[in-house]
């Protein structure tokens, strides 16, 4: 399968698979509806970094984390689960992601 260079389109297919859809994309982060976690596209057009909200329920994280693996990978999509995010209100009204790489086992 060929992936396009920031295949949205398939983006949005692997959300729908686990019940979400995606709510805003802005250059390479694409964000799910209620803001639980976010994809980064990555270098090479058939990886996704995945990121996890500061807030979203740890015992969770997995199991969604292995859903759209799945997800993905009937698409010939890979992701790779980096780390976490916030979103931090700036002064001007603008919000500013900050993102937290994962502590190593």
């Amino acid at each position: 399968m060929n992936i396009p260079h920031r295949a949205l389109g398939i983006v949005r297919e692997i959300a729908a698979d686990v019940g979400h859809e995606v709510t805003y994309a802005y250059e390479d982060l694409v964000f799910m509806d209620h803001n639980g976690y976010l994809f980064q596209f990555g270098a090479e057009p058939h990886m996704l970094d995945l990121y996890f909200n500061i807030e979203f329920p740890a015992d969770e994280s997995d199991e969604m984390t292995a859903k759209l693996v799945e997800a993905a990978s009937k698409r010939s999509m890979t992701i790779e689960r980096k780390g976490h995010y916030e979103l931090a209100q700036k002064p001007d009204d603008n919000l500013e992601v900050k993102f937290f790489n994962p502590e190593k086992a």
